[in-house]
């Protein structure tokens, strides 16, 4: 008689949640209250071609690795057209791995470096500078980041 059961190990509860993205704001550089969405604008994850989905506005959703402590996005104003102009950005955080259990493995929050991004190609950048907004990403209710143009 063979005789199999779960233990509570085996099963990954619907409440447990994977790890956060951060959310960006993108904000007026003359004034941080006004949020301010860039014409043009397109976001690709550096080294792909491929432009990231979804409604481009002045808040916007990006997936953090867990294997790094960084993450590079190319931010493009214009794409493909001959006034086209591409700021790199790394931005720049601590993992904080907690394990869950055998079933749902790890889930990371991130914590951003007191200087959160750098512009890896500077020049004729269109990004101004960057704000923390809440330094821990826990969860995605509220910005974390802000992007001054």
């Amino acid at each position: 008689m063979i005789f199999f059961s779960c233990e509570r190990d085996d099963i990954c509860i619907v409440s447990v949640t994977e790890s956060p993205d951060l959310i960006i704001l993108m904000l007026d550089q003359d004034n941080l209250n006004n949020r301010k969405t860039p014409v043009g604008f397109s976001i690709r994850a550096l080294g792909t071609q491929n432009i990231l989905p979804g409604n481009i506005s002045d808040s916007l959703t990006l997936p953090l690795k867990i294997q790094k402590n960084y993450v590079q996005f190319e931010f493009i104003l214009n794409l493909g057209l001959d006034n086209e102009n591409i700021d790199t950005l790394q931005i720049n955080y601590k993992r904080i791995d907690n394990f869950i259990n055998v079933a749902c493995g790890y889930r990371s929050n991130y914590i951003l470096e007191s200087s959160p991004a750098i512009i890896l190609n500077p020049g004729d950048n269109w990004i101004k500078g960057f704000t923390i907004l809440k330094d821990t990403i826990s969860d995605e209710r509220l910005a974390h980041l802000g992007i001054l143009h």
